[in-house]
């Protein structure tokens, strides 16, 4: 009787796994995070990315997205993508500035005058020195890092900022990196280090008055809804950057690595195709549904405020010596 129950055992589940073909032979599973909510423009993408991953493997190799700062903040999560307790993380890049100084020139406002700067910049040895070289050093390997973001950056607050003096005593939400610290202090705002998934709250209890963000993530995180004043600053430009723990990575075959860069390539590259669409959508429903007003900053006085203070940096060592004469060289 014994023995017959447990060829029954072994049957059934042997049909209960010929139903599920991946509890037999599972694929290389990786595990990624985000901050974003799934349903935006970013979270979105980055599900992009994971269908492409699994159809150019036909499933062998299996990304598991968990948006929204499900495996920690932003920083944690890089943190975890170092230590391989994480695999694959997608964010910002000036997320990556204590591992670069030449990085943080980028995340200071003006320090880049326009977008087809930056551009050149992705463009030029300068980046790999900036960015992949360092984050290399730290155990990650950069798959993809030109997703543009926003594709341009504003202020969201609940009084009006029509100019740079508007911006004196304005308790503005930051991210706990040095560059904006630095920045929007030396433009006149008071900032309180807030994180991300804490602003909507933050804004409408009063902790906050405004905060910074990519255009296209500001209607589907909801700002608007207990902030009415939404003004175009373009003070860095910033991107969505794919990186993956390097031991994972060199572990994977080669054909896996190139499936990940593809990916991220093209997940990119949709992300940006779909954003210039959605943020004439964006703004008018931000209008008619939450009466907001939209401004174009003058960003001429904040240019001259950001220039001597970039420059004092430097010599503080803040960030490296010459950098800012070598970003504005490739303005031309």
């Amino acid at each position: 009787m014994k023995k017959y129950w447990l060829v029954s055992c072994v049957l059934g589940l042997a049909m209960v796994l010929s139903l599920h073909p991946l509890a037999v032979s599972a694929g290389t599973v990786l595990k990624a995070g985000h901050i974003s909510p799934k349903a935006s423009l970013e979270g979105r993408a980055a599900d992009k990315f994971v269908e492409l991953v699994k159809e150019k493997t036909g499933g062998e190799l299996v990304v598991e997205m968990f948006p929204q700062e499900q495996l920690g903040k932003a920083t944690a999560m890089i943190d975890s993508t170092i230590m391989g307790n994480q695999d694959i993380y997608i964010g910002g890049n000036v997320e990556f500035e204590r591992f670069s100084k030449g990085l943080k020139a980028l995340g200071l406002n003006y320090a880049v005058p326009n977008l087809e700067t930056f551009r050149k910049v992705l463009k030029s040895p300068l980046w790999d020195e900036l960015f992949i070289q360092p984050l290399d050093q730290v155990g990650l390997v950069v798959l993809d890092s030109d997703w543009e973001r926003g594709p341009y950056r504003v202020l969201v607050s609940k009084r009006p900022v029509r100019n740079f003096e508007d911006m004196k005593g304005l308790k503005l939400r930051i991210a706990p990196l040095d560059t904006w610290r630095r920045s929007w202090t030396a433009l006149g705002a008071q900032v309180v280090v807030l994180p991300w998934t804490d602003v909507y709250m933050g804004l409408k209890q009063g902790m906050v008055e405004a905060v910074t963000a990519p255009i296209n993530l500001v209607y589907a995180m909801k700002f608007t809804e207990v902030a009415k004043y939404m003004a175009r600053t373009d003070e860095y430009w910033g991107l969505l950057t794919v990186v993956i723990n390097k031991d994972k990575y060199n572990s994977l075959k080669p054909e896996f690595q190139s499936v990940l860069k593809e990916a991220a390539d093209e997940a990119g590259q949709w992300y940006m195709d779909t954003s210039e669409k959605q943020i004439v959508q964006d703004i008018e429903k931000m209008k008619k549904e939450h009466g907001v007003e939209y401004t174009i900053l003058d960003l001429k006085p904040g240019v001259e405020k950001m220039r001597p203070v970039i420059k004092e940096l430097e010599k503080e060592g803040f960030i490296p010596e010459g950098i800012y004469d070598r970003i504005q060289a490739l303005k031309d």
